[in-house]
């Protein structure tokens, strides 16, 4: 007992030492609007966290797709979710990069694989556990975000194909402008894109990097997340 004792008290005084390097001025700010579980967050937890912390797997013995696991008190970092207090929540802290090699989702050697959250998604979050971090009841029904050209993918194809395709001048003919002009394709490829259905929408390969006849595939790369998010656009009708 007399040497367990001394070890004992190090490892409350470690972690509190762990705690005290957190900065909260590098975490992302919370989203002002009002969020919702099942429409804001849950879906971050779906496309980020199950694949390892899920019913299936359980990384670290966390788990996510239930309340009871996505609230445990860790070992080593405190309360994953600290209903009210975004800043004392471990999840936000990991998913901030705050904690030394506990980056969430963890980075991958393989593009596309594993993606930080957004600042936008961080601050949805923080969002949620700080006003009270609201679990609905019973099964989780899931909503399906309808995906718009000028909401979503407009600012992807600014920011990625705009220097080269846009307006009158635009490489190929193929504009990014506006839904129609990307709807009509353009003189190299003609129409690349078949509304509602994405095997048949061959800018998937082009922006997925896959295409080899194309000169420079690489600047048309875009990241698997946003490859995902046009291909939901296409499945819903590329509207």
């Amino acid at each position: 007992m007399k040497v367990l004792l001394p070890l004992l008290v190090a490892i409350p005084v470690a972690l509190a030492a762990d705690k005290a390097k957190i900065d909260p001025s590098k975490i992302p700010l919370p989203v002002s609007r009002k969020v919702d579980f099942t429409r804001d967050v849950y879906p971050i937890f779906k496309e980020s966290c199950l694949s390892c912390h899920g019913a299936e797997k359980q990384k670290g013995k966390y788990r996510m797709d239930t309340r009871e696991g996505a609230f445990k008190v860790t070992d080593d970092y405190g309360p994953a979710i600290l209903a009210g207090k975004s800043e004392g929540s471990a999840i936000i802290h990991m998913v901030s990069n705050l904690i030394d090699e506990m980056l969430m989702p963890p980075p991958s050697d393989k593009p596309g694989q594993s993606e930080k959250l957004t600042a936008e998604q961080i601050g949805i979050l923080r969002a949620w556990i700080d006003r009270g971090a609201v679990w609905p009841d019973g099964p989780i029904q899931e909503v399906i975000k309808p995906v718009t050209f000028a909401t979503d993918v407009r600012p992807v194809f600014a920011q990625a194909c705009g220097s080269c395709h846009t307006g009158p001048s635009a490489k190929g003919g193929f504009a990014v402008d506006t839904a129609e002009a990307v709807l009509k394709g353009g003189s190299g490829y003609g129409k690349v894109i078949t509304p509602g259905n994405p095997a048949k929408s061959s800018i998937l390969t082009i922006l997925a990097g896959k295409d080899e006849d194309l000169p420079e595939p690489e600047k048309h790369t875009l990241s698997a997340r946003q490859v995902a998010l046009v291909e939901k656009w296409i499945l819903q009708g590329a509207k």
